[in-house]
This record gives C-alpha cells, sequence and structure tokens, in this order.
C-alpha cells in the first residue's frame, strides 16, 4: 500500500493493488498544472484508493485526448496528489512527488513517456522508456 499527501499535511490519501504503469508526460497541461517541465505518476487501481484524512479540491479539464482530467489537490497547498481522466473508470494516475517514503520514488522510473514531441530539448529521455509523440491508453 502507498501513502501520498500534500505539502501543508491537511490530506492523506492511500492506494491499494498492483501499479499497472509508470510514466512521465511532457504534455502542456501536465506542465501548467504542475508549474515543471513534466509529470512523473503511477497507474494504480481506483478502487484501492481511500481518502484518510482532509478533503480534496477538484478542477477538472478537458485534455488533448479529448477525455476530461479531473485534477484532486489540496486547496489550502496546492499540492496535486492524484489525478482520474474520464477514459477509464479503473485506474487513477498518482502524482510520485506527493508519495510518502523515497523509495517509492526511487522505484519508479518511468515505462513511457508522452507527448515527447514537447520534452525540452535539453531533456533526455528515459533510457529503455516507450516514448509517444501523443497520448498512449493503457488497456483498461
Amino acid at each position: 500500500m502507498l501513502e501520498s499527501s500534500c505539502l501543508c499535511g491537511a490530506n492523506r490519501v492511500s492506494f491499494e493493488g498492483d501499479i499497472s504503469v509508470k510514466m512521465r508526460c511532457h504534455c502542456i497541461d501536465c506542465r501548467k498544472f504542475s508549474g515543471s517541465t513534466n509529470t512523473n505518476n503511477l497507474g494504480l487501481p481506483i478502487a484501492g484508493l481511500k481518502i484518510l484524512q482532509g478533503t480534496l479540491k477538484t478542477y477538472t479539464k478537458e485534455v488533448a485526448t479529448g477525455n476530461t482530467m479531473t485534477s484532486h489537490f489540496c486547496g489550502d497547498c496546492g499540492s496535486t496528489l492524484y489525478r482520474i481522466s474520464s477514459f477509464s473508470d479503473k485506474w487513477v494516475s498518482v502524482m510520485i512527488g506527493g508519495i510518502d517514503g523515497l523509495q517509492t520514488v526511487e522505484d519508479s522510473k518511468a515505462d513511457v513517456e508522452l507527448f515527447v514531441k514537447y520534452r525540452p530539448s535539453w531533456m533526455a529521455p528515459i533510457e529503455g522508456a516507450k516514448q509517444e509523440e501523443g497520448t498512449w491508453l493503457p488497456e483498461h
């Protein structure tokens, strides 16, 4: 089981189940909402999601695939803990930066990089990761 928390500690969530994918996304939406060049995420079963503490706010936006993506974040410090896409009701995209403990982050090297056409030229591809020009949809 993984646990995740926001920067201020007001919100805690847990995730049970096997990681289905480890991904890095370079899309413009991920840049904007993360304030960085990309996001790093784990795909986990949505059935294993449990809110342990607090109440997360949500923001829903249509993304490049035509689906909607809902970010679940702390209304106080702004940390996004996970995102849910309308394309599947079976899994959740967990932001690895909020996961408690360093070992999970260390073990979360991406299997796939998305929207690599937007990756900065100074950022190297992840060795061994599948490289997708646009999106990639896991089996669901």
